[in-house]
Parts: structure tokens; sequence; C-alpha cells
């Protein structure tokens, strides 16, 4: 994408509104969209880029990149469409190459996040595959039941009987 954003530049560089042969409402807007242009170029898409470029394999960083480009194209055509009418000649080719230029890019984006798309569905297919070769796992053995011991019984102290004993013993005298 670098040597598309350095042509853009260069025949942004070149174009001189003061010679285009148009109402100023037109100039106004052409004007307005090389502005947006130049933010763009300047301050939005190389962030972009680079995280795209750090993470090659991942869509979600390649995805932003390219709609960014796409938008980018879509309003440089609008300058190159009012360029062929009302730009000299030399403005209007430099305009037209950039345009051409950032479609190969914005082509080359495309092919990455889909390639990159095509590798994580590759990968997750492969992961699922792995993950039902894999038996599930087998519920553990119930455990014996136990049951809880008696509880102990007492047994009547000596001490009653003989308490009896000796209440007989009172009446028997």
């Amino acid at each position: 994408m670098q040597p598309s954003l350095e042509i853009l530049k260069s025949a942004m560089g070149m174009t001189n509104m003061d010679r285009w042969k148009a109402s100023n409402a037109i100039k106004g807007e052409a004007s307005s969209n090389l502005r947006s242009i130049a933010n763009d170029v300047t301050n939005t898409l190389p962030g972009l880029l680079s995280a795209a470029d750090a993470a090659p394999g991942s869509p979600a960083k390649i995805l932003p990149a390219y709609r960014n480009t796409d938008a980018l194209y879509d309003v440089l055509l609008r300058v190159v469409v009012s360029a062929h009418l009302y730009a000299p000649a030399d403005q209007s080719s430099a305009l037209d190459q950039a345009l051409h230029s950032l479609e190969d890019g914005r082509h080359t984006l495309a092919d990455q996040l889909t390639q990159a798309a095509q590798s994580q569905d590759t990968q997750v297919a492969r992961l699922q595959a792995a993950l039902k070769a894999v038996p599930p796992p087998q519920p553990p053995a119930p455990a014996p039941v136990q049951c809880a011991p008696a509880p102990p019984t007492r047994k009547k102290s000596a001490a009653k009987p003989a308490a009896k004993s000796a209440a007989s013993a009172t009446q028997s005298h």
C-alpha cells in the first residue's frame, strides 16, 4: 500500500484547483474531498496499515485497513471524475494514475483479508475435527454408599437394679 499512497500524495501535491475550469461549487467540493483524502492518508490510514502489517493473519486487523482504503478509493474516484471534466490533462492524468495504484493496493488488501480468513477457517475446521476425535470424559465411578454406624446402645447401670433390690429389701423387712 505504501507505494500507492506515495503516488497519491504526489498527485495531490500537483493538483491546483485554480487551474480547473469549473464552478466554485465543483472546485469547493473537489478541494474538500482532497483535504479529506490528505487527512486520511496522513492520520488515519498509517495506523490501520501498521496494525494490519503487524498481524497479517488476522482478519480483524486487516478489515479496518481494507474498509478505510475502500472508502478512500470512493472519495478519490469522485475527484478523478471531476478532474477528467475540469482539470488540466497533467493533473487529471496524475490523479487517474493515483486512483489505479490505490485500486491495486485495495485488491492486495482484499486478497490478504481473504487469505487470512481462509487460514482461520482451516484452523477452526482442524480444531473441531481434533475435538471430535477426543473421547468424552467418562463420569467418575459412583462412590460406595457408606452407612452411618448405628448409635451405641446404653447399658443400664447396675445402680438401678440395685435400687430396686434395695427397695424390695425394705419392703420385706
